[in-house]
């Protein structure tokens, strides 16, 4: 008997278990189905009684002839009735939606005792794997040759492969199917930034530049996008670090959608792919919506409108988040049909995301591990990660200069510099030389784009406003040197004409100066501190305004408040920056330094 107990010890007789095996703890995982029997006959007796009650009612109501009433208790006792037998269905086994089978998809469901096994699957770990291998390209030297040969089969979805599924097989996300527009949420660290950018490598790699393009919203500093900066397929990136340059990419997108919407009515067609030629389909990422949405909430309005509008315009949105709970719009939300949720803290977010609290039971050692959500399905996945950015970007960069496709033109360019040459806007713009009687004086800027600004000396008087060194002497000495240089006779350069136009001013030489200003076969450009003594249009109808920081005043002079509401304190006290007023424009510019100057 001491032999026997040596070979099975204590633990093995008792339980029943095999030798050297953990004892089950299957008996702790059965619910006590005799106390969930009483609990159930419990509640459709709680729903039961009230039925019985109201119907008790209203036939005494009927044998009375009390019609009023009894209408008002049978519509009391049909909801009764319908609360019973929701209760009553609901005591039928369903699936469980935390098992493996029911969150990918595919697999018989399981039953409702089978939930003892829920604390299993958010504890299993998936397996990681390289956005190189699911896009086989690993260990490819030639990578740029397979990508390229990809690009020659047009592709009529956005169906890429994005990780592995709870089978291990490939998972893929399709934006265009599954979206038009897709949320991606999760707390810090549960590899949000990782998923944007191998979503972005897939999609580069399989489809061309002229078909697809990507505009970078990254307000996390910038980190996370600066790899897909490079892809030819990228018209912009900004980062929260300059705000400025953040508000006119949305200023961006805004031309962006009205251009698309013009060309659709200008060839009749409602959706993109009746276009002839079509339009490149744009994928807007933004990384940290909290963040732009707390930074920038003026501009909120323009992704609104593409998430509205962008489905058959051929604009989508990306947008990730930490937090779901009230930092989205309701209405981007409802278009936000693809749903992409990590691990986060509160059950809540997870309810906001997907409908159910299982985003909140995911395991924090899988980073990249994430819920789908696609009407209603949940599919478990782990996001794929990319082994190596740089060499991936480079060859998709390889491949789109074997076709011969060039970077294309950025969506917005930067904002103005504080200090810009005439020699510069020469060199770095082609149409930078001045057309017909015209001179070239700085740099203009839409909010989006920046070219060179010109002025024509042949459509009447020009006058430059604004207090000393702000830049105005300057300007005006790069006029007259033009003028003088092009030999231009009919043009007059006056500097502090503030005096001369006084009309109590009696001088020879004021009066010669209020005649040039009405001879209409000559030109005069005028330097004037102020604008009290100009009158519009009477002494000319270009003006190029230095701001004086005075909102009151400045809007007098004309500045528009729009305009003067995209200028931040920086440009109010930036030498050279002005406001070109002409007829029906007005925008802001940097004037040029002399010539020969620094």
């Amino acid at each position: 008997m001491a032999r026997r107990g040596k070979h099975h010890p204590p633990d093995s007789r008792r339980t029943g278990s095999r030798p050297g095996r953990r004892p089950s703890t299957s008996k702790r995982r059965v619910p006590n189905t005799r106390h969930a029997g009483s609990l159930r006959a419990l509640r459709v007796f709680a729903y039961a009684a009230p039925v019985a009650a109201q119907a008790i009612m209203l036939v005494v109501m009927l044998l009375q002839g009390q019609w009023l009433f009894a209408i008002m208790v049978f519509a009391g006792c049909c909801g009764c009735a319908a609360t019973l037998l929701i209760t009553l269905l609901r005591q039928q086994p369903s699936a469980d939606p935390l098992s493996s089978s029911a969150i990918a998809g595919t697999g018989p469901p399981q039953q409702h005792q089978e939930r003892a096994d829920e604390p299993a699957l958010h504890e299993r770990i998936l397996p990681a794997t390289s956005l190189e291998e699911l896009l086989g390209i690993a260990g490819q030297r030639d990578a740029w040759r397979i990508i390229a040969r990809r690009w020659l089969s047009p592709a009529h979805s956005l169906r890429v492969p994005l990780g592995v599924d709870g089978h291990k097989r490939p998972a893929f996300l399709d934006l265009l199917e599954q979206g038009p527009h897709a949320i991606v949420a999760g707390t810090t660290g549960s590899g949000k930034s990782v998923l944007l950018q191998s979503w972005c490598m897939a999609l580069a790699a399989l489809h061309p530049p002229h078909a697809l393009q990507f505009l970078l919203l990254d307000f996390k500093g910038g980190s996370a996008m600066n790899a897909l900066s490079t892809l030819p397929h990228t018209r912009g990136c900004v980062s929260d670090l300059d705000l400025q340059h953040a508000m006119r990419a949305l200023e961006a997108i805004e031309q962006e959608l009205r251009g698309r919407e013009r060309l659709a009515a200008q060839q009749g067609v409602a959706d993109i792919r009746d276009m002839d030629p079509r339009p490149a389909r744009m994928i807007v990422v933004v990384d940290e919506f909290y963040a732009m949405a707390g930074q920038l909430p003026d501009y909120m309005d323009r992704l609104i409108r593409v998430a509205s509008l962008g489905r058959s315009l051929g604009m989508h949105v990306v947008a990730c988040t930490q937090n779901p709970l009230g930092q989205i719009n309701a209405s981007m939300k409802a278009n936000m049909s693809l749903r992409v949720c990590m691990r986060v803290h509160d059950s809540l977010q997870s309810q906001e995301m997907i409908g159910s609290d299982h985003a909140a039971r995911l395991s924090a050692k899988a980073p990249g591990t994430a819920l789908c959500c696609v009407d209603g399905r949940e599919t478990l996945l782990r996001c794929a990660f990319c082994t190596d950015l740089a060499y991936v970007a480079r060859q998709i960069r390889y491949a789109a200069r074997l076709h011969g496709w060039l970077q294309p033109e950025p969506l917005f360019t930067a904002p103005l510099p504080a200090q810009i040459t005439y020699e510069r806007v020469l060199r770095e713009h082609q149409s930078g030389c001045s057309p017909g009687q015209s001179v070239l004086i700085g740099l203009a800027d839409d909010g989006v784009h920046t070219a060179p600004a010109h002025v024509p000396v042949d459509r009447g008087n020009i006058a430059v406003v604004g207090m000393p060194g702000r830049g105005r002497s300057t300007l005006l000495r790069h006029i007259e040197r033009l003028v003088r240089e092009r030999g231009w006779k009919h043009v007059r350069v006056v500097d502090d004409a503030d005096e001369l136009l006084d009309v109590l001013n009696t001088s020879a030489c004021a009066e010669q100066f209020r005649h040039d200003l009405f001879d209409e076969r000559r030109t005069v450009v005028m330097a004037l501190r102020s604008t009290k003594s100009l009158r519009i249009p009477e002494h000319g109808t270009i003006r190029v305004m230095f701001p004086c920081a005075e909102r009151s005043v400045d809007l007098a002079d004309g500045i528009p408040s729009a305009l003067l509401n995209t200028m931040t304190v920086q440009d109010l006290h930036t030498p050279g920056r002005a406001v070109l007023l002409g007829v029906g424009q007005a925008r802001v510019i940097q004037c040029v330094a002399p010539i020969g100057d620094a």
